[in-house]
């Protein structure tokens, strides 16, 4: 894919719930995210204001392939070059998990319209442009409980995504080899192939 599965679900959200960049800064100078990838480094919670996270929970792989291709480029002299590459094309399907978090009741009254984002037009677009798949049906649940003693209200969204990804390698070609033959009683030729021609190296005594 063009981006992170992570990021695009990221903008689906923003965009479609009006939400802001960020809420400004903390007194300690931290930007106060609003629509972000979860990390471990990202600071909750330092905002009365709703905030939510994105993250893959898991994925399944359906679809894992490789293919050659030759491809001409110029090389330094100025003369053309033919190059030999591998593309490595993986698809898979993802289990995504979106947090809405909020000090005050923001996370409770607007989880349902996370789910409804899922299947708006802005996610139509944003699938086609990137090619990939987001499930109709979404699971919520309502975590709250697992922030302890905190007044955090949580809810967590679940659902599936298939995507894919490719990446191509330059590889090395080689159009003449060396090597030999053999038996259990040792070498009895010795031989380079050159393109469509073989070469005879073995040695033999007189």
């Amino acid at each position: 894919m063009q981006k992170p599965i992570e990021k695009i679900i990221c903008e689906l959200i923003q965009k479609s719930l009006n939400l802001p960049d960020n809420y400004g800064k903390d007194p300690d100078g931290n930007t106060i995210p609003c629509v972000t990838i979860r990390a471990q480094n990202i600071k909750l919670f330092n905002t009365p204001n709703l905030q939510i996270t994105v993250q893959t929970v898991s994925n399944q792989i359906y679809a894992n392939r490789k293919e050659y291709f030759e491809k001409n480029i110029t090389g330094e002299d100025g003369e053309p070059v033919t190059t030999y590459n591998e593309r490595l094309m993986l698809n898979e399907q993802r289990l995504m998990q979106i947090d809405a978090y909020s000090r005050n009741n923001s996370a409770r009254d607007r989880a349902w319209e996370i789910q409804a984002a899922l299947t708006s037009t802005i996610a139509e677009q944003l699938q086609d442009k990137y090619q990939f798949r987001i499930a109709k049906i979404s699971n919520g649940t309502n975590t709250s409980g697992l922030e302890g003693g905190s007044d955090i209200n949580r809810f967590s969204i679940r659902f599936n995504c298939l995507t894919w990804q490719e990446k191509v390698n330059r590889i090395d070609y080689y159009t003449t080899f060396r090597t030999q033959a053999s038996t259990e009683r040792g070498m009895f030729a010795d031989f380079t192939i050159e393109n469509n021609s073989i070469t005879d190296n073995t040695i033999t005594n007189n």
